[in-house]
């Protein structure tokens, strides 16, 4: 923006020159300020958004709001850094996905309480062990080193097997068991479902790379077009309106350019968070 802002004012001003010795009509002048004010409320617009940007991301690293913050990268090199179709042929490994590490947990969840519902059912073994000493006397001796005691012990065993019991606990295991399989459904349709996300993920990506491959090829073509109409008005050959119709045609260019790098990035980052890479 601020490159254009400066061709523009140089444009505006040798128009205005032109125009005052009689050169050029006084519509080549006013387009031409059309477009130096819209270009300049777009560049005062970014400068804003630039700051208030910087003052997010000091606060997501704990930063006080006015930090001095500098940026290693600029745009263009982190989507630079971003092509790379070697990803797309990188192996996928389901157990690292997110969500199927938590419906695979809510899986084996299901499984342990259909578990435990079930040996609840089954019969039940307690062994216990009793043990002591006994003293007979007509007087209160049990202190005297001359008393006798009589040791006993006894072990038993106690087996509980349920014959019949209420329909809460079999209502409680079917419960169980539709959850199991609810659980296991559930598990199915989320491998399906990352793969499909990671199939879209994938061409996502591929259609940011082509478009950011071709928007930077539109982006030459405008630039070099722009030029020539430059030179064409300057010597006269080019009407102001050309030369506005170029103008606008680079800074559609710029724009998709700039949005190509936006969408690379994020698509990257959408594939390497389904891909857990």
């Amino acid at each position: 923006l601020r490159n254009n802002l400066d061709a523009l004012n140089d444009n505006l001003y040798e128009t205005q020159k032109l125009y005052e010795n009689g050169l050029a009509e006084e519509e080549s002048v006013e387009q031409l300020q059309i477009t130096f004010s819209t270009v300049e409320s777009q560049l005062n617009n970014a400068m804003r958004l630039e700051k208030i940007t910087l003052q997010m991301l000091n606060l997501v690293m704990g930063l006080p709001l006015d930090s001095p913050t500098q940026l290693s990268e600029d745009l263009n090199d982190l989507a630079q850094a971003y092509v790379n179709p070697t990803i797309l042929d990188a192996p996928f490994i389901m157990e690292n996905n997110v969500d199927f590490k938590l419906v695979n947990n809510l899986n084996e969840q299901r499984y342990y309480e259909l578990k435990l519902a079930k040996s609840r059912a089954l019969p039940t073994l307690n062994a216990f062990l009793n043990y002591g000493s006994t003293a007979f006397s007509e007087s209160f001796t049990f202190f005297d080193s001359e008393q006798q005691w009589f040791d006993s012990s006894i072990l038993g065993f106690d087996l509980s097997i349920p014959i019949f019991s209420s329909l809460k606990r079999s209502a409680s295991t079917q419960r169980a068991k539709i959850a199991l399989e609810k659980a296991k459904t559930q598990l199915k349709e989320t491998q399906e479902q990352i793969r499909l996300q990671l199939e879209k993920a994938k061409s996502d990506y591929q259609l940011a790379v082509e478009q950011y491959n071709t928007t930077q090829e539109n982006l030459n073509l405008a630039e070099r077009i722009e030029r020539k109409n430059q030179i064409k008005y300057k010597e006269g050959i080019a009407s102001s309106f050309e030369l506005r119709q170029a103008q606008t045609q680079l800074y559609s260019a710029q724009q998709e350019y700039l949005q190509s790098m936006v969408d690379v990035i994020n698509a990257k980052t959408e594939l390497e968070v389904i891909a857990n890479n």
